[in-house]
């Protein structure tokens, strides 16, 4: 029982270590104070707009960028940004 609890709280931290993708250098820096202004411009264009600006703010809290342009585009000038994953493996940040 012992041996399943260790595992149980190393699988935790391990998942725990892979939730946020570490903040790195960036060619597209957005003050957290502009996320809402930058997500505004990603997320004009997509259906599921609240849903977009729901992730955009919150990955640009995080990573501190919005690459430039609409949903899916231009994600490589900020790698913090493009490569956040939800647990399925799709893109966490619109």
């Amino acid at each position: 029982m012992r041996l399943l609890h260790i595992f149980l709280a190393l699988l935790l931290m391990a998942s725990m270590s892979r939730a946020q993708p570490p903040v790195g250098p960036t060619t597209c820096p957005v003050p957290k104070d502009k996320c809402e202004e930058a997500c505004n411009v990603r997320c004009s264009q997509k259906g599921h707009k609240k849903r977009c600006l729901f992730y955009c703010n919150h990955c640009c809290g995080w990573c501190q960028c919005v690459p430039p342009g609409y949903v899916g585009e231009h994600k490589d000038c900020c790698p913090c940004y493009r490569d956040w994953k939800k647990q399925t493996g799709e893109p966490k940040c619109p």
